[in-house]
């Protein structure tokens, strides 16, 4: 096996008795006193590890398989074959008491990491810039894995949330390609970001809806078979993808792959048909961009008189005009959500598909609402529409399209001045309330986990964003029934309910907090009121939490995180930003590099002229360097903010101010 995939791990570690998988022993090793942690992991390990063997057609590589928790560990988790280590959080789970959220970020990571021991132990790429193969067809495959042994949770409708993360970063200028030349360890740093993971893998879904499962399975047999116990590259791929399916790969995949950025679908009206054309997306002008193309799999549904048309496409260099059997009464363009790209439908049509949201599966409604909002930040869309438009949405049932508008107010309520928070909390509350009605506060038995989960989501929202009074008040004394008899609240309401309490809080809640931080039982109840710290406003409080991500109270490898999550905070940002400025040199020498990355990211929160050069000149007074293009992307992404800002403020606020209109039925 290749070097960096050995590891030694030396402890006081204590292990699971063996589940075989096959031959192979699978067992759990942690800290003493945290073994009842593990049966979760050994339980989505044990499917993975045979799910895996099934679907890759081979045998696992080695003759056993430990996943070992390790307390202090700068990565999520690593792959080394036979001997996987991870995050405690990553690992370990109380499932009787961990959210959905909580449970399927450690069933994705497992899945992950043991998707890894053929793709990247079995087969290696043969030189750096091809980390993709292992990092997206790892992600690509834990989301078949989980899918499969947990297919209510629609693991592919909720990567939808993750592939949007990834368009937000491909369509800036200073993006990449999934793989470039890796010259230096600097340039491979980089590569361990949201383009290796999340567009690789939704990409390879792409290309794997277009050749269809089965076909794709055979090609990566094919490409296993060839290249086991070696090492291979892309161009290996795309041959076995090839001589599986007969269809030329590379024609199709390169511009995907060797290529930064993505494209726009353009569908407008065109007689009783449509016409589809495409440009490269970006958030600010970019010269050439509407030039650009790419083999598009696209697939195009629409509804007619007499009934529904679903037909495959593969735009190209051309527009094309596609004709139907009547005039359509609304059309969709990425038909089953796969596609990565973004979709601009001229206004009648749009007009039309937003009346038919019904008729739209999940995640269509999700890419609607995520590529609606994209064009508002790329002046392709009025901001005022953009939030007309979510009114639409008050009816909605899905968490992830929640989890777009949610998110799409947030950033608005990052942008508005002081004076309009007022107006955007009650128009967040008018979005939002009609749904968290629906759900009420208690968990039903005939409910799924996500609309379980959806429910905190939504408190959360009313209580934070929303800053409703009433809510606040009901999730104290909710939490303080959760205090007397913890089998009062369900799992997935109770970080909502720590997130609204911190939110209203002051120093009583907050000494509290701190101490369930201190002493908690698990690695999810740790991480709940670590995060919740940075959620009280009061700005003495504020200062404290500051003072704790560098005097050693939180642990170098989430302190970096925590300071994040000040910079992003409205009520935090200021103080956090001159903390950073002040202590930026023993952050770098206590936080790991990929973290200290990372922690950047909470300048693009920085919302104001003012703020962003003073960032600028942060950075090139200090010459502070984070790898690849991360400084790059965070400065520009803090711009499109500040754009969005200075042409849409006036607009914004007559907007907000007006009473929210009721939802349009």
């Amino acid at each position: 096996m290749s070097t960096y995939l050995v590891a030694f791990v030396v402890g006081e570690l204590e292990a699971t008795p063996p589940v075989m998988v096959g031959p192979t022993p699978l067992r759990v090793w942690c800290v003493p006193g945290k073994l009842h942690l593990a049966r979760f992991a050994l339980e989505i390990g044990a499917f993975s590890l045979d799910y895996f063997e099934r679907y890759y057609g081979m045998p696992y590589p080695g003759d056993k398989l430990d996943m070992l928790a390790i307390p202090d560990f700068a990565a999520g988790a690593m792959e080394n074959l036979g001997a996987i280590t991870y995050r405690e959080t990553a690992l370990l789970v109380d499932e009787t008491a961990a959210s959905h959220t909580e449970r399927e970020r450690v069933a994705d990571v497992v899945a992950h990491e043991i998707a890894h021991m053929w793709f990247g132990d079995l087969v290696t790429m043969l030189w750096w810039n091809g980390i993709w193969l292992n990092e997206a067809f790892a992600t690509f495959m834990e989301l078949l894995a989980v899918d499969a042994w947990k297919p209510e949770w629609k693991r592919w409708t909720t990567f939808g949330v993750s592939r949007a993360a990834a368009m937000a970063v491909d369509g800036l200028h200073n993006t990449r390609p999934i793989e470039f030349e890796v010259r230096a360890p600097r340039d491979c740093e980089a590569m361990f970001d949201l383009l290796t993971y999340e567009k690789g893998g939704s990409v390879l879904r792409m290309l794997e809806q277009h050749l269809s499962g089965e076909v794709f399975r055979d090609g990566v047999r094919l490409y296993l078979e060839r290249h086991r116990f070696g090492n291979a590259e892309t161009t290996d791929l795309w041959k076995a993808l090839g001589d599986a399916s007969r269809l030329p790969i590379p024609d199709v995949m390169n511009g995907w792959i060797f290529r930064p950025g993505y494209p726009l679908v353009i569908v407008e009206p065109e007689g009783i048909g449509v016409k589809l054309s495409q440009r490269r997306f970006t958030y600010l002008p970019l010269e050439g961009s509407e030039t650009e193309r790419w083999q598009i799999p696209l697939r195009l549904r629409a509804s007619v008189k007499r009934g529904f048309v679903d037909k495959p496409i593969l735009l190209g260099n051309e527009d094309l005009s596609v004709a139907l059997p009547a005039a359509p009464d609304w059309v969709v363009a990425n038909a089953g959500g796969h596609g990565f790209y973004r979709v601009q439908y001229a206004p009648p049509l749009l007009k039309k598909l937003t009346g038919a949201l019904k008729k739209l599966a999940p995640i269509e409604r999700f890419n609607l609402v995520s590529d609606a909002f994209a064009l508002a930040q790329a002046a392709m869309m009025p901001a005022a529409d953009y939030l007309d438009l979510t009114a639409r949405f008050t009816e909605e049932t899905d968490r992830n399209v929640w989890t777009a508008l949610i998110g799409s107010l947030g950033y608005v309520n990052r942008l508005i001045a002081d004076e309009s928070r007022p107006h955007l909390e009650a128009l967040a509350r008018q979005r939002v309330e009609g749904a968290a009605e629906r759900l009420g506060w208690e968990a039903q038995p005939d409910e799924d986990e996500l609309e379980r989960q959806l429910r905190g989501d939504l408190l959360r929202a009313l209580g934070t964003l929303g800053n409703d009074p009433a809510v606040q008040e009901r999730a104290r004394a909710l939490y303080a029934r959760y205090r007397e008899d913890e089998s009062a609240v369900d799992a997935n309401v109770l970080p909502a309910l720590i997130a609204i309490v911190a939110a209203a809080g002051g120093q009583t809640e907050y000494e509290e907090f701190l101490q369930r931080f201190k002493s908690a039982r698990t690695p999810q109840e740790e991480q709940r009121y670590l995060y919740a710290l940075a959620g009280f406003r009061p700005p003495e409080l504020v200062r404290r939490t500051l003072e704790k991500t560098t005097n050693g109270e939180v642990r170098s490898q989430d302190a970096p995180f925590l300071m994040r999550a000040l910079l992003v905070g409205v009520h935090s940002r200021g103080l956090a930003w001159e903390y950073v400025k002040a202590n930026w040199q023993s952050m770098a020498r206590q936080y790991p590099g990929s973290a200290y990355r990372r922690m950047y990211e909470g300048v693009t929160a920085l919302v104001s002229p003012e703020w962003e050069q003073d960032v600028k000149a942060f950075f090139e007074t200090n010459r502070i360097v984070l790898g690849g293009k991360t400084l790059e992307q965070y400065l520009e992404q803090l711009s499109i903010a500040v754009r969005l800002q200075e042409r849409e403020a006036a607009a914004l606020a007559a907007y907000l101010a007006k009473p929210p209109r009721p939802a349009r039925r």
